[in-house]
């Protein structure tokens, strides 16, 4: 069976976060490719700014209509310009190539792009009204806000420009709602009611537990102990925390049941979207996987690497360190950073006595990418990235707390350092003069000996397993949804390539009332404690010469290789399509 697919982001074209990384291994995977007969990719975009008609599509992006730039190499005018005429908007259509370079797979999509800043009132507040009598979903609680609007802009014309596109053979069309963004032109295809377009919202997490996790300041710790108990209680979300429909994304993926399938790239974003309504008790949700890149490693690369990050380390700290740790992120809440912090302190202590060292590169930013001339600078006027400055180019909004944090651990510990690299990249134009010359990211993914990535929300979690294969130990809280993932395909070992740090475990079942009052002490307390114990396996599981780093390296690569994007889509996305596809539409507008 070949699936035609249209997946609804914000990331169509600009690859920016998870979703990005996902459709990216979707296309260069010759499994997802045997299995899908056009990839039709669509979102929101800007005409006002005049560029080169191929700059519109990105990287290896090919224009084949736009309205905008009097382009239509396919005679695709006389089916786009009527939606444009109805809707006021501007449509640009085309394909990009996506490339694989480690793996030399490369992959094609169709790019559906349109500009929304234009807009048929009549005919938007008409779509608007049937949402609200057919959902129950109030747009004027959020049309203020451009994240809701926006889509809700997009959905009509992008489903009737998809059906413009297509072929009687081309059909069913499944349109895939990647996260909340997707969920109005999903919502359309309902409206629709008819068999051509199926719809699947894919959940790369849930809007309303991570907002909940990030605000508490119980985190994890609190949240997971309250939902699974709740759950056992016969109670939801709502039950616990209260209303949450003054937030658009939870009022978008609260209707998230609708679709005709739900995928969910985790088992905790799973059991978050079952903790949302009771409307969900009978919602199958399929767990997809993220894959996890992959490719062939020597112990002779990893060494080569491995004495450029310790060379790099003796010019900023003044010694080489026997371990090397790294943590490559985002500067947010959910990635747990003051958690690295923690186990770091706990292995100080351990180490000292043993006059053994070790560095942890932090590498995060919140200002975007500094200019080469900036670097340069910074490095040279005070000793970036040992010591930091506030405000641009240097330290910015979250960087400035992580950089505190961080100064006062290193005046307070001896046997190692922590650097805060608050740039994008790794090479000498974005790090400065004093990294080796030739190094790359990938020389830093080979180089760790370690990975952090303890997060509080994590729905999967790619980053800290990516340098998995290199023979690294990868360090991830138990609700990062790759966890289950690991045990997965491990038959439940794990291995000695990753730790499992569980900061939901308590000292004693707390009811709901007390959870929910959790204070940052009584975490910080479950968090010392685990730390610890993340130190001692720490200890133990540290290759201390090559053979052991071969061993390291081994393992890790039987484990990425059952972990890739070609197994993902094989084992889990094809059946979750094939079960939309052959399976009887319920009569959701019955139960809306």
């Amino acid at each position: 069976m070949k699936f035609t697919l249209a997946h609804v982001t914000h990331e169509a074209v600009e690859h920016i976060g998870g979703i990005g990384t996902v459709l990216h291994g979707f296309m260069t995977s010759p499994v997802y490719q045997g299995h899908v007969r056009r990839s039709i990719l669509v979102g929101p975009t800007s005409t006002e700014i005049a560029v080169e008609p191929e700059a519109r599509l990105g990287e290896h992006g090919r224009v084949i209509y736009s309205s905008v730039d009097k382009i239509d190499h396919a005679n695709l005018g006389t089916r786009l310009r009527p939606i444009e005429g109805a809707f006021k908007v501007r449509i640009v259509y085309g394909t990009r190539t996506y490339q694989n370079p480690m793996a030399g797979q490369d992959g094609e999509a169709e790019i559906l792009l349109i500009d929304v800043f234009g807009v048929n009132h009549d005919r938007l507040n008409v779509f608007k009204l049937r949402l609200w009598e057919t959902f129950g979903l109030d747009s004027s609680r959020y049309e203020g806000a451009w994240d809701y609007e926006e889509y809700v802009r997009l959905a009509e014309p992008a489903h009737y420009a998809l059906r413009a596109l297509m072929t009687p053979d081309d059909l069913p069309c499944i349109v895939m709602s990647h996260e909340f963004m997707g969920m109005p032109t999903a919502l359309a295809t309902i409206l629709d009611s008819s068999d051509q377009f199926r719809s699947i919202f894919y959940a790369h997490e849930c809007a309303t537990a991570r907002r909940i996790v990030e605000d508490h300041q119980g985190h994890d710790t609190m949240f997971y102990n309250v939902l699974y108990q709740a759950r056992n209680d016969g109670l939801f979300l709502e039950d616990v925390f209260g209303s949450q429909d003054h937030l658009l994304r939870h009022a978008l993926v609260r209707r998230s049941h609708l679709c005709d399938g739900v995928i969910a790239v985790g088992d905790r974003t799973r059991d978050e979207l079952l903790f949302l309504h009771d409307d969900y008790r009978s919602c199958p949700v399929d767990l997809v996987f993220n894959g996890v890149p992959s490719g062939p490693v020597t112990l002779e690369e990893k060494r080569r690497s491995r004495a450029r990050l310790a060379e790099y380390a003796q010019r900023l700290v003044g010694f080489k360190p026997e371990v090397l740790m790294t943590h490559v992120t985002r500067p947010v809440i959910s990635k747990g950073l003051w958690r690295d912090l923690k186990v770091c302190h706990e292995l100080d202590h351990r180490f000292a006595p043993q006059n053994r060292t070790f560095v942890l590169f932090v590498l995060t930013s919140g200002g975007g990418v500094r200019r080469e001339q900036d670097v340069l600078a910074m490095e040279r006027h005070y000793g970036w990235p040992v010591a930091h400055h506030p405000g641009y180019p240097d330290l910015v909004g979250p960087e400035v707390q992580i950089h505190e944090d961080i100064d006062a651990y290193n005046h307070s510990h001896t046997a190692s350092r922590i650097i805060l690299v608050n740039q994008f990249g790794w090479s000498p134009q974005r790090i400065g003069s004093r990294l080796p010359e030739g190094m790359t990211m990938t020389d830093l993914r080979l180089a760790t000996d370690v990975e952090f990535g303890m997060a509080t929300y994590e729905p999967f979690g790619i980053s800290p397993l990516e340098p998995l294969g290199t023979g690294a130990i990868c360090v991830i809280s138990n609700v990062c949804g790759c966890r289950a993932f690991v045990e997965n395909v491990s038959q439940g070992q794990g291995g000695d390539n990753v730790i499992c740090a569980d900061f939901t475990s308590l000292r004693q079942p707390l009811p709901i009332e007390e959870l929910t009052a959790m204070t940052q002490q009584q975490r910080d307390d479950i968090e010392d404690h685990v730390a610890a114990e993340v130190a001692d396996q720490l200890l133990r599981r540290l290759p201390i010469n090559d053979r052991q780093r071969a061993t390291l390296i081994d393992s890790g690569q039987a484990l990425v290789a059952a972990m890739g994007w070609d197994h993902v889509v094989g084992s889990s996305l094809v059946p979750a399509m094939e079960h939309v596809v052959t399976s009887p539409r319920p009569d959701t507008m019955a139960t809306a």
